[in-house]
């Protein structure tokens, strides 16, 4: 007697039919995960490459966060002895506070410094091989595109990406410069 074999063919189907239902659900999940972590992944990726490219991803926190206040006491021993903000316009923005001019030229711990009144800019240029990361208050990163600042105020030392204004305030302890190959 032949044994049945329809219920082999049933078996190997089922199992192949199982198996591409699983590969599906295992794909989707990957797509899913990419999306929701692609951001984190791909700021990662981009420290990587840059620090095998020969870039540099050491933090400049301690002299940043001591220049900053460096420059905020500075505006406001300024306005308490004159009664109001340094000037922010021309030399006088640095001639104000007690800086010369030059000194403040170029990139110093790869941030470009701009007082303005009350408040001090922390810039990255366009051009330049430097990358800079802040993280928001509520733990997010945020790059400093080229030619935005980061503001920092004299009046309670606040800083903020980009805008003065309620939301857009960055911890700049936690700021970060990379420098990349052209």
């Amino acid at each position: 007697m032949i044994p049945d074999t329809r219920s082999c063919f049933v078996k190997r189907g089922q199992s192949t039919v199982e198996l591409a239902l699983l590969v599906a659900l295992i794909a989707i999940v990957a797509m899913i995960s990419l999306l929701l972590l692609g951001p984190r992944l791909n700021e990662a990726y981009q420290a990587v490459v840059a620090a095998l490219s020969g870039g540099t991803t050491e933090p400049t926190t301690s002299p940043v966060v001591t220049i900053t206040q460096d420059f905020l006491a500075r505006m406001r021993d300024y306005y308490n002895t004159h009664g109001r903000w340094p000037r922010s316009w021309g030399s006088y923005r640095f001639t104000d506070i007690g800086l010369d001019p030059a000194d403040w030229s170029g990139p110093i711990e790869g941030i470009y410094w701009n007082p303005r009144g009350n408040a001090i800019g922390l810039a990255n240029r366009r051009g330049d091989n430097l990358q800079v990361y802040v993280r928001a208050k509520n733990g997010n990163l945020l790059k400093l595109y080229d030619g935005w600042d980061i503001w920092c105020l004299a009046t309670d030392g606040t800083c903020y990406y980009h805008t003065i204004a309620p939301g857009n305030e960055v911890d700049i302890s936690t700021l970060m410069v990379l420098e990349v190959e052209p």
